[in-house]
């Protein structure tokens, strides 16, 4: 079947580039189209006046031109864009300015926003608590240096355009623009990538942190409020956040990870607190950048003049994220520290020896077991040093360490008091000692397992039970794990900083089994977040922090700061051989009464605990302790008074011998 029907009236060669080689399908007077229909073939358009010619489907017939005159016209055909397009200069002007002015504002904006942040020592701000003056004194001189370049840069702008006119100001102006926009490009991806999500922002609003909040899975966006504004404090914002009914603050803490995934920043930015007198709620801090990294976290034990007091004072242990200080106790405690090696071990058992050397009245028993130089500093304010590997010398410094425990039980019970007190230190000559052994698995997981269980039994009976006696042990390791710490002994350690783990299981034999499955595993710390770390010790859960960190130049300084105390207080420890140190050791062994021991009793015990003292009377035992500072007077001892020594005064001369 055949229909008839005239041309089209629209030129089909406005729409087909003839340079393309493409015969229009009509012309002005040309004749009509037959549209032919039969099977196979439908809709196809050819001219009527080739209707027998054969065509090839699906195609458009080329016209009889030849190739070169096809690529002359394309050449014409571009070369006329060209041309209207160079006519009309201002397109491409204002296409130019418009790509400039985006890229150009932007950068500027960066760099005056990285501006403020130098002028205003943003950098510093962590040290307010500790360095206040540093940080205002930094903020004061950056802040004139900024205002006399602005001001000069004002100034030299006014002159220009009074001077030279006004386009030489537009010219400068274009050129940071032009600079700025350049360095702005440069900080965008060139590859054709996906953006990925956007994190929520330095000030989200309530319904962004709401959709955090959910895609955390913990709960749905219209069972999450936001209460109250959403504030800065420093390089962070805050918001309290109410969860759905029947979650808790345990339930946020253990899907922080998530929570962190959808705000769009690290684990470690991220801190909920609870908030009190409401379990349903949380305070959610999440910081711009890693707190874990930057400027470190200085000890104010580097300043501090004035002697450190253990019953008084706390432990400065470093900061939380939010830039607060994190400290302890060890008041009748004990601690425990752990981490794989280059996790700050070293460095948090610093703060810790640093602080009770600054104690002239504590005494330091020390072992290292990697028997190198990690406790030099301290070894000239020791009692007793381990530097030798076996376990020989160390249970003998336990035994030495029990035989003092045991002694001031019985003191203890003499004088009905159920431990030592600041008081009774002073009193009877019970100061408080820490007993500090380094890389404890060189003697509890050694492989000697009979002497190994020896070591981890009279441990355990010294943290067990020296709280009360005023003895405090702390214990490092880099091998957390269970055959290095085995769980009788951990639990007793009171204090417990996690610092990087490998695994969660590792982070859990230094805080306690589950608390990685809580919400707190050191094992999500990089290796580059040195002295990043969780410590257990004042609260019911743990507390994220980095440790403070001493150079050895400081370091060096507050040992020898140390070391004058003592010296000036008299404590230094004595040398066991010197031949009054024997006397003075031998006297307080024989003494089996708080008060001391008539002069009588103590030359009959001396005789029989050593051949040296044997044939001594009251003269010549008078006659060595006098230069130590040493005199015998009257001494009531259940109700006998007779001429003696006091245990008081005898300990006093041999913390100063």
């Amino acid at each position: 079947m055949t229909h008839q029907q005239p041309a089209p009236a629209t030129d089909l060669a406005d729409i087909i580039p003839i340079g393309l080689g493409y015969r229009p399908a009509a012309t002005p007077g040309a004749p009509t189209t037959t549209i032919t229909e039969d099977q196979g073939n439908r809709d196809e358009l050819v001219p009527a006046d080739r209707a027998e010619e054969p065509v090839l489907h699906g195609t458009i017939v080329a016209p009889d031109r030849a190739p070169s005159s096809e690529l002359v016209a394309a050449a014409r055909t571009l070369y006329g864009r060209v041309a209207d397009v160079a006519r009309r200069p201002d397109r491409i002007a204002w296409a130019v300015i418009r790509h400039e002015l985006y890229h150009g504002t932007l950068g500027s904006a960066r760099g005056i926003a990285a501006l403020w942040a130098w002028a205003t020592a943003r950098e510093l701000d962590t040290h307010l608590a500790t360095n206040p003056k540093l940080v205002l004194d930094t903020r004061r001189v950056r802040q004139r240096i900024a205002l006399g370049a602005v001001g000069g840069a004002v100034a030299g702008a006014t002159a220009t355009w009074i001077m030279v006119g006004p386009a030489a100001v537009i010219a400068a102006v274009a050129l940071i623009l032009a600079v700025a926009g350049a360095v702005e490009r440069s900080r965008r991806p060139t590859a054709d990538t996906d953006g990925g999500r956007a994190a929520l922002g330095t000030h989200p609003g309530a319904r962004a942190i709401r959709q955090a909040v959910a895609h955390a899975r913990l709960g749905k966006p219209d069972q999450i409020r936001v209460i109250g504004p959403v504030t800065r404090t420093g390089n962070a914002w805050e918001a309290t956040v109410e969860l759905p009914p029947g979650t808790t603050y345990k339930h946020a803490i253990r899907r922080r990870s998530e929570l962190a995934g959808a705000i769009g920043v690290d684990e470690v930015q991220v801190a909920l607190d609870p908030v009190r007198g409401h379990h349903g709620r949380v305070r959610l801090w999440v910081a711009d950048d890693d707190p874990m990294q930057g400027e470190r976290v200085v000890n104010p034990l580097v300043t501090r003049t004035q002697p450190f007091n253990l019953w008084r004072d706390k432990i400065f242990a470093g900061r939380d994220p939010r830039g607060r200080v994190v400290e302890f106790s060890l008041v009748e405690r004990s601690y425990l520290i752990g981490g794989e090696p280059g996790g700050g071990k070293s460095v948090t058992s610093n703060n810790i020896l640093a602080a009770v050397s600054l104690d002239p009245t504590v005494r330091l028993f020390l072992a290292d077991g990697k028997f190198g130089f990690d406790l030099a500093a301290y070894e000239d304010m020791a009692e007793h040093v381990v530097t030798e590997p076996g376990h020989g010398p160390m249970m003998d410094m336990l035994e030495q360490v029990r035989d003092e425990m045991a002694r001031r039980y019985a003191l203890l019970r003499k004088i009905g008091s159920t431990k030592v007190t600041e008081e009774l230190a002073k009193k009877h000559c019970m100061h408080p000692i820490v007993l500090h052994i380094d890389e404890i698995q060189t003697w509890s997981a050694s492989g000697d397992t009979k002497a190994d269980k020896a070591f981890v039994v009279a441990l355990a009976d010294i943290v067990g039970r020296g709280r009360a006696a005023g003895i405090i042990t702390g214990a490092v390791t880099q091998r957390p794990a269970a055959e290095v710490v085995p769980t009788r002994l951990r639990d007793l350690l009171s204090i417990r900083i996690a610092l990087r783990c490998t695994t969660p299981d590792a982070s859990d034999t230094i805080l306690g089994s589950g608390r990685a499955a809580q919400g707190y595993s050191a094992a999500m710390f990089n290796a580059d977040q040195r002295g990043a770390g969780y410590l257990l010790a004042e609260g019911a859960q743990p507390v994220q922090m980095r440790s403070a960190y001493m150079t050895e130049t400081e370091t060096e300084r507050v040992t020898r700061r140390a070391y004058e105390l003592r010296k000036a207080a008299g404590t230094l420890p004595a040398t066991a051989d010197r031949p009054e140190i024997r006397l003075l050791t031998a006297i307080l062994d024989a003494m089996d009464h708080p008060k001391g021991i008539h002069t009588a009793d103590l030359l009959e015990r001396l005789a029989a605990a050593s051949d040296e003292y044997a044939g001594w009377d009251s003269s010549r035992l008078a006659a060595a302790v006098k230069p130590l500072g040493l005199l015998p007077g009257q001494l009531d001892i259940d109700g006998r008074n007779r001429n003696g020594y006091r245990r008081d005064r005898v300990q006093a001369a041999l913390d100063r011998a």
